[in-house]
């Protein structure tokens, strides 16, 4: 296998029932001209890759939508401190001298998202947010100030944010301060997101290695037609190891990933076995157990499940 394969770059995008999901939701929260969705979900289920899905996804839906995502990071430990304004100011790279007031650089900020709006035709924004966790409640105060900016311009923003579960603790912390306009804004419609949690699942998701790609815009041969080509024309598919992954999987996870398999873990198991099967290629190829186990192995999942527990299982 080339080391460039899409494969091993992981510079491709599995349409799992979870992902169609969110851009499902997502879009009725735009379409709806509503904000205040949020997603949450343990570390490495997928949430990056939904969020980066949907900045592709809306803009097809909808023709006359801006579209971006910010991943978010709070660049003080002051909870008031408010870094969302300045994070945006440097996405649009827009250089505002050191004299510049706050105030005048959300004046910038809004100037400049207008613009973006026009180009588009657009009379709707989506800012869409990974780790929203990381914001503070003056960042949060910030977003409401520039949705109430954008509004009085006619434009609504519709914020989709994607979070740790940790995020439920920021809703309690704004209802004991009576904050619930952030809450209602911003934090009104909390989802669970979760990984692999059956077996069924994870052979609907393991036999989209074995289609091709469904839409014309991302055209590509099925990843096991591509590298395993004589056992794929005898009739071989990655879905058939569904029962020996998810028993082998099942097996060393623990913590919040029983029953809720990790996508990042499952597609580096996958990209293992494509890696070692692409050079035993024959049209009577057998994958044995134990090469399953040591694909799941070089994965790390049972390390990343004991360090994420507090070295417990």
């Amino acid at each position: 296998m080339d080391f460039l394969h899409p494969l091993l770059s992981t510079e491709y995008q599995l349409n799992t029932p979870t992902l169609m999901s969110v851009v499902q939701n997502a879009c009725f929260k735009v379409l709806m001209r509503k904000t205040g969705v949020v997603f949450t979900g343990e570390p490495r289920i997928g949430k990056t890759r939904c969020c980066e899905a949907l900045v592709h996804e809306i803009p097809k839906k909808f023709h006359n939508v801006y579209a971006f995502m910010i991943a978010a990071t709070n660049k003080d430990i002051h909870p008031q401190y408010s870094s969302i304004v300045h994070q945006l100011i440097e996405m649009e790279e827009i250089r505002p001298s050191t004299r510049t007031t706050f105030i005048q650089r959300q004046a910038m900020l809004i100037e400049r998202l207008k613009i973006r709006a026009a180009a588009n035709n657009a009379k709707q924004i989506v800012m869409l947010i990974d780790e929203l966790q990381r914001l503070s409640a003056g960042d949060f105060n910030q977003l409401a100030d520039l949705y109430n900016k954008l509004r009085a311009c006619n434009i609504t923003l519709t914020v989709v944010s994607f979070a740790m579960p940790s995020i439920e603790k920021r809703v309690v912390e704004f209802l004991s301060n009576d904050d619930r306009h952030i809450i209602g804004r911003f934090l009104s419609d909390i989802r669970p997101l979760y990984g692999v949690t059956n077996q069924k699942q994870l052979c609907t998701i393991l036999s989209l290695y074995d289609t091709d790609s469904p839409f014309p815009d991302n055209p590509r041969d099925s990843f096991t037609k591509d590298l395993l080509p004589k056992a794929y024309a005898s009739n071989f598919r990655l879905a058939d190891l569904s029962e020996d992954i998810w028993r082998e999987m099942s097996r060393v996870a623990s913590g919040k990933y029983v029953n809720n398999l990790p996508m990042q873990h499952l597609t580096q198991t996958i990209a293992y076995l494509f890696l070692i099967l692409s050079h035993e290629d024959c049209s009577t190829l057998v994958v044995a157990v134990d090469l399953i186990e040591e694909a799941v192995r070089e994965s790390n999942f049972q390390e990343f499940c004991r360090s994420i527990n507090g070295g417990g299982q």
